[in-house]
Protein backbone atom coordinates (compact mmCIF):
# COMPACT_ATOMS: atom_id res chain seq x y z
CA UNK A 1 0.00 0.00 0.00
CA UNK A 2 1.40 3.30 -0.68
CA UNK A 3 -0.97 5.54 0.93
CA UNK A 4 -1.39 6.64 4.59
CA UNK A 5 -3.38 4.02 6.30
CA UNK A 6 -6.22 5.43 8.33
CA UNK A 7 -7.77 4.36 11.64
CA UNK A 8 -10.85 2.91 10.13
CA UNK A 9 -12.43 1.89 7.14
CA UNK A 10 -15.67 0.96 5.49
CA UNK A 11 -16.52 -1.70 3.69
CA UNK A 12 -18.54 -0.96 0.44
CA UNK A 13 -19.54 -3.64 -2.13
CA UNK A 14 -19.42 -3.03 -5.82
CA UNK A 15 -21.56 -5.36 -7.80
CA UNK A 16 -20.94 -4.95 -11.55
CA UNK A 17 -22.46 -7.32 -13.98
CA UNK A 18 -22.65 -9.56 -11.33
CA UNK A 19 -19.37 -9.80 -10.17
CA UNK A 20 -18.62 -8.72 -6.32
CA UNK A 21 -15.74 -5.89 -5.98
CA UNK A 22 -15.26 -5.41 -1.94
CA UNK A 23 -13.41 -2.20 -1.32
CA UNK A 24 -12.62 -0.06 1.63
CA UNK A 25 -13.87 3.84 2.25
CA UNK A 26 -12.68 5.54 4.31
CA UNK A 27 -14.48 9.58 5.12
CA UNK A 28 -11.87 12.39 6.48
CA UNK A 29 -11.83 15.97 5.32
CA UNK A 30 -12.20 14.43 1.57
CA UNK A 31 -13.61 11.17 1.31
CA UNK A 32 -12.40 8.68 -0.50
CA UNK A 33 -11.41 4.53 -1.35
CA UNK A 34 -8.04 2.87 -0.27
CA UNK A 35 -6.03 2.60 -3.60
CA UNK A 36 -3.78 -0.26 -5.12
CA UNK A 37 -0.39 0.56 -6.24
CA UNK A 38 -1.72 0.77 -9.92
CA UNK A 39 -3.89 3.42 -8.68
CA UNK A 40 -7.15 1.44 -9.32
CA UNK A 41 -9.29 1.00 -5.67
CA UNK A 42 -7.75 -1.82 -3.43
CA UNK A 43 -10.59 -4.35 -3.88
CA UNK A 44 -11.06 -8.17 -3.16
CA UNK A 45 -13.58 -10.80 -4.51
CA UNK A 46 -15.33 -11.65 -1.45
CA UNK A 47 -16.20 -9.93 1.89
CA UNK A 48 -14.08 -12.45 3.74
CA UNK A 49 -10.80 -11.64 1.78
CA UNK A 50 -11.12 -7.97 2.27
CA UNK A 51 -11.96 -8.65 6.13
CA UNK A 52 -8.79 -10.97 6.17
CA UNK A 53 -6.72 -7.78 4.60
CA UNK A 54 -7.70 -5.44 6.97
CA UNK A 55 -6.85 -8.09 10.11
CA UNK A 56 -3.75 -8.69 8.15
CA UNK A 57 -2.86 -4.32 7.77
CA UNK A 58 -4.50 -3.84 11.56
CA UNK A 59 -6.86 -1.43 10.52
CA UNK A 60 -10.36 -0.83 11.72
CA UNK A 61 -12.74 -1.99 9.52
CA UNK A 62 -16.96 -1.50 9.51
CA UNK A 63 -17.63 -4.82 8.15
CA UNK A 64 -21.11 -4.20 7.62
CA UNK A 65 -20.98 -3.92 3.86
CA UNK A 66 -22.88 -0.99 1.51
CA UNK A 67 -23.83 -2.06 -1.54
CA UNK A 68 -23.64 -0.39 -4.96
CA UNK A 69 -25.02 -2.52 -7.75
CA UNK A 70 -25.60 -2.13 -11.53
CA UNK A 71 -28.69 -3.93 -10.84
CA UNK A 72 -30.00 -0.29 -9.92
CA UNK A 73 -30.26 0.44 -13.75
CA UNK A 74 -32.35 -2.12 -14.94
CA UNK A 75 -34.63 -1.68 -11.64
CA UNK A 76 -34.23 2.03 -11.77
CA UNK A 77 -38.13 3.00 -11.41
CA UNK A 78 -37.39 6.72 -12.62
CA UNK A 79 -40.79 7.54 -11.68
CA UNK A 80 -40.28 6.32 -7.97
CA UNK A 81 -37.05 8.34 -6.48
CA UNK A 82 -35.57 7.06 -3.53
CA UNK A 83 -33.68 10.23 -2.18
CA UNK A 84 -31.50 8.30 0.10
CA UNK A 85 -30.51 5.69 -2.11
CA UNK A 86 -29.65 8.25 -4.81
CA UNK A 87 -27.67 10.25 -2.90
CA UNK A 88 -25.87 7.56 -1.12
CA UNK A 89 -24.95 6.03 -4.55
CA UNK A 90 -24.00 9.38 -6.30
CA UNK A 91 -21.63 10.39 -3.15
CA UNK A 92 -20.01 7.28 -3.61
CA UNK A 93 -19.53 7.62 -7.17
CA UNK A 94 -18.02 10.89 -6.57
CA UNK A 95 -16.07 9.58 -3.73
CA UNK A 96 -14.45 7.42 -6.47
CA UNK A 97 -13.99 9.97 -9.01
CA UNK A 98 -11.86 11.78 -6.44
CA UNK A 99 -9.94 8.79 -5.66
CA UNK A 100 -9.11 7.99 -9.41
CA UNK A 101 -9.14 11.68 -10.35
CA UNK A 102 -11.88 11.09 -13.22
CA UNK A 103 -14.30 14.00 -13.85
CA UNK A 104 -17.71 12.82 -12.19
CA UNK A 105 -20.80 14.10 -14.04
CA UNK A 106 -22.39 14.57 -10.62
CA UNK A 107 -20.00 17.00 -9.30
CA UNK A 108 -20.26 19.27 -11.90
CA UNK A 109 -21.33 22.72 -11.32
CA UNK A 110 -23.85 23.18 -13.30
CA UNK A 111 -26.74 24.82 -11.94
CA UNK A 112 -29.17 22.34 -12.53
CA UNK A 113 -26.94 19.18 -11.12
CA UNK A 114 -26.86 21.14 -8.30
CA UNK A 115 -30.60 21.69 -7.63
CA UNK A 116 -30.93 17.81 -8.24
CA UNK A 117 -28.61 17.32 -5.81
CA UNK A 118 -30.25 19.44 -3.30
CA UNK A 119 -33.35 17.55 -3.83
CA UNK A 120 -32.26 14.33 -3.51
CA UNK A 121 -30.43 15.31 0.13
CA UNK A 122 -33.47 17.49 1.55
CA UNK A 123 -35.78 14.63 0.44
CA UNK A 124 -33.88 12.37 2.86
CA UNK A 125 -35.50 14.67 5.48
CA UNK A 126 -32.39 14.34 7.74
CA UNK A 127 -32.64 17.99 9.48
CA UNK A 128 -36.73 17.21 9.61
CA UNK A 129 -37.63 16.58 13.06
CA UNK A 130 -40.27 13.93 13.56
CA UNK A 131 -43.04 16.17 13.95
CA UNK A 132 -42.23 18.55 11.40
CA UNK A 133 -43.71 17.76 7.75
CA UNK A 134 -41.46 16.34 5.27
CA UNK A 135 -40.09 17.31 2.01
CA UNK A 136 -41.32 15.22 -0.77
CA UNK A 137 -39.89 16.43 -4.03
CA UNK A 138 -41.63 16.69 -7.07
CA UNK A 139 -39.55 15.38 -10.27
CA UNK A 140 -39.71 16.80 -13.42
CA UNK A 141 -38.71 13.98 -16.90
CA UNK A 142 -35.68 16.49 -17.04
CA UNK A 143 -34.77 16.15 -13.77
CA UNK A 144 -35.26 12.54 -13.77
CA UNK A 145 -33.42 12.28 -16.49
CA UNK A 146 -30.58 13.98 -15.39
CA UNK A 147 -30.63 11.65 -12.58
CA UNK A 148 -30.11 8.44 -14.78
CA UNK A 149 -27.12 10.08 -16.58
CA UNK A 150 -25.16 10.96 -13.29
CA UNK A 151 -26.52 7.56 -12.30
CA UNK A 152 -24.75 5.66 -15.54
CA UNK A 153 -21.56 7.83 -15.37
CA UNK A 154 -21.52 6.85 -11.83
CA UNK A 155 -20.81 3.22 -12.66
CA UNK A 156 -18.51 4.31 -16.06
CA UNK A 157 -16.35 5.60 -13.00
CA UNK A 158 -16.70 3.11 -10.65
CA UNK A 159 -15.70 0.54 -13.50
CA UNK A 160 -12.81 2.82 -14.71
CA UNK A 161 -11.67 2.35 -10.95
CA UNK A 162 -11.93 -1.21 -10.53
CA UNK A 163 -10.45 -1.97 -13.63
CA UNK A 164 -13.54 -3.73 -14.76
CA UNK A 165 -13.45 -2.75 -18.58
Amino acid sequence: MNEKLREKYYLVQFKILQKEYDTFWYTDDVDGFMMDTDNTLKSFPTKEQAVAFADKEGFMLDTEAFLVSTSILKDMNIREINCKLYLNYWNIFSDVANSINEQFLGDSRNGTIRHIYEKLFYGCNILVKKDEEHYIPKWSKSERRWIARVIKNGFQIVSKGLSTD
